[in-house]
């Protein structure tokens, strides 16, 4: 039996002309070190030429030893890293800057936990006390990593590395990725929301770059921030929804506890809270949308994706609570009471054309209504789409 593995090394290179030949070097030097204390015997370097308009192709083909890739245009980090992995032929499959912020020397620690903790993905976390890392990227970085780790099922530091190793058959697991700089990102969202990956940090030091970064903090924070978004909404809808409906039922929950402690004391509540339960009113019923989206949404990615999740106890029980059947029985009682409240205001607008009763049973009729209507619609959306699954599921069994 063969228990040989092998390491293919990604370098992906813009315009690095005075960085690259130092990071090819010190991978090159590397590599007996990672054959002699990892499990690794054999390491190949890929250097991907993304469209430089300087020296840096050039300076990478005097390298014999390496494998080197050039584009003729750019094309973006991601899709140069990817094009190395196409061309790979290691067990696993690396990758670091050509910049010179990352220590090839970390690729031994990284392989030794990929392997010997039977990881998928393996990052160099740069989040260290003595990484030098420019202050505002830190502190995006460690942003990133906290709505990562809000939404997802295991903790990361660094979100954004740019070194890391990966099984070479768990990268299917992974793609789609995106050709730009938000590729490590993405990367990271994605194993951290999926159940099946398991991925795992070793920390590494950083050191400042060779050269002019190409990164924009402002301009790729905000790319970096949608596609965090738009992968969370891709695979856990629910508990991104849910996490914006907690904060606003419990916004909501708090501002409404002085007026109802008021009308209990008091059995009136004074005009100027009317705007308070306005607000009140608008926070419980958005709250209510947004848990019943994200399980509407949940259930449409998982008809589309046709993935299951486990599900944790709070998820069960707002499941069972948001069940399309309650939800159309609360849409059509609610509005119920709400018209049940208003009866005498309701008719004495149709007769004298004018309004009388105290505002505050229009608010709570119209709370009411608006929670009807928010149900009745939602909890039609819910059926159509277990007509949908069922419909799916018979044609499946059909063939």
């Amino acid at each position: 039996m063969n228990d040989s593995k092998s390491l293919s090394i990604i370098i992906p290179a813009y315009n690095e002309e005075n960085a690259i030949a130092d990071i090819i070097q010190r991978c090159l030097k590397e590599r007996e070190n990672i054959k002699r204390e990892t499990p690794i015997n054999k390491v190949e370097i890929i250097v991907v030429n993304d469209g430089s308009r300087d020296s840096t192709a050039k300076i990478a083909g005097q390298f014999h030893e390496i494998s080197l890739i050039s584009y003729a245009k750019n094309r973006g980090y991601g899709a140069a890293i990817k094009t190395g992995f196409a061309q790979a032929t290691g067990d696993f499959v690396g990758f670091l800057d050509a910049d010179g912020t990352c220590d090839p020397n970390y690729f031994v620690p990284l392989c030794n936990t990929l392997i010997n903790d039977e990881a998928d993905i393996v990052i160099g976390s740069r989040m260290t006390p003595e990484s030098k890392m420019p202050a505002l990227r830190k502190v995006g970085n460690l942003f990133f990593a906290m709505l990562i780790n809000l939404l997802g099922n295991t903790k990361i530091t660094d979100s954004a590395s740019g070194m890391r190793v990966i099984r070479k058959d768990s990268l299917p697991k992974i793609y789609p990725l995106p050709d730009g700089l938000h590729f490590t990102p993405a990367m990271s969202c994605k194993a951290v929301l999926d159940g099946d990956i398991k991925i795992l940090e070793v920390p590494m030091s950083y050191e400042e770059r060779i050269g002019e970064s190409k990164l924009g903090v402002v301009h790729d924070g905000v790319r970096f921030l949608k596609t965090i978004v738009d992968i969370a909404l891709t695979y856990e809808p629910f508990k991104f929804f849910s996490s914006i409906g907690i904060l606003f039922f419990l916004v909501g929950l708090l501002y409404g506890i002085y007026p109802l402690v008021y009308y209990m004391r008091f059995s009136l509540v004074p005009d100027y809270m009317i705007y308070r339960l306005i607000t009140v009113t608008v926070l419980i019923v958005s709250s209510l949308t947004l848990f019943t989206v994200g399980i509407i949404s949940d259930e449409t990615a998982g008809l589309l994706n046709k993935r299951r999740h486990g599900r944790s106890i709070f998820r069960t029980v707002m499941y069972s609570m948001l069940s399309q059947k309650k939800l159309i029985i609360v849409g059509i009682a609610a509005p119920c009471i709400g018209v049940v409240i208003n009866y005498k205001t309701i008719g004495e607008y149709i007769t004298t054309g004018l309004i009388y009763v105290p505002w505050v049973y229009v608010v709570t009729g119209a709370f009411f209504v608006l929670v009807g209507l928010q149900s009745l619609a939602l909890g039609i959306l819910r059926r159509i789409l277990a007509l949908l699954k069922e419909s799916r599921e018979r044609g499946v069994g059909n063939h």
